[in-house]
């Protein structure tokens, strides 16, 4: 048992102190050699108003310590009803919540059609909750963001999760080499710390617009 763990640690040491500076100098050199361009997430525009589409966006926090993330987790709270009123309001959205990931405060959000469309909507609807949530968050826009919407709508098209689709080679239409598309992956993800992987559009079908006026539902 002992030379088991003793063989364990001597992996974990060559993997810190060899491997990993190895592979990180590899993808210096790749960046270099053959760099590959962030590819055009195809959907900016959804192709049906009644079609579920996903944001993932990742709000890096300046203070990204325990008292820091408590901060930011404490803005949260204090707008949780005009967060909850808001997307009730903006009559797009099928599901929303904000998480604290590691560094950052997160937000995850299914709804229907446009990006930039759903942008603007909360920003008119709740734009002074996310006006104190950039007071914690690094980098921040200009705000508040009901004046600088174009400024928020880039800030955000920044900050969302880069969607990888299922189709690996599509993503990489003048790579050649079918051998080369592992490489290209790592850079991709050298660029983008932060992905989806893979994604699911249940239909077009009905929107929650749809739902809310066949069933009466007020806003």
């Amino acid at each position: 048992m002992t030379t088991t763990r003793t063989d364990s640690w001597t992996q974990v040491l060559i993997g810190r102190v060899v491997t990993q500076p190895m592979e990180w100098l590899l993808v210096q050199f790749w960046k270099r050699l053959a760099p590959v361009k962030t590819p055009t997430w195809a959907w900016k525009t959804a192709p049906a108003d009644n079609l579920q589409q996903c944001m993932n966006l990742v709000m890096p926090l300046a203070d990204k310590t325990a008292v820091g993330r408590a901060k930011a987790a404490g803005a949260v709270a204090a707008n949780v009803d005009e967060i909850f009123t808001g997307l009730s309001n903006v009559g797009t959205v099928h599901f929303a919540r904000f998480d604290l990931i590691d560094g950052n405060l997160c937000m995850f959000s299914v709804y229907d059609g446009d990006l930039e469309n759903y942008i603007r909507d909360f920003i008119s609807v709740f734009g002074s909750v996310f006006d104190a949530l950039m007071e914690f968050v690094e980098h921040k826009p200009p705000t508040p963001c009901r004046l600088n919407p174009e400024a928020f709508i880039d800030w955000v098209n920044a900050h969302d999760a880069f969607q990888i689709r299922g189709d690996v080679p599509s993503l990489f239409p003048n790579e050649r080499k079918i051998a080369n598309l592992p490489r290209d992956v790592v850079l991709l993800l050298e660029q983008h710390p932060n992905v989806q992987l893979g994604r699911y559009s249940a239909y077009p079908g009905l929107s929650a617009a749809q739902i809310r006026l066949a069933t009466g539902v007020d806003w």
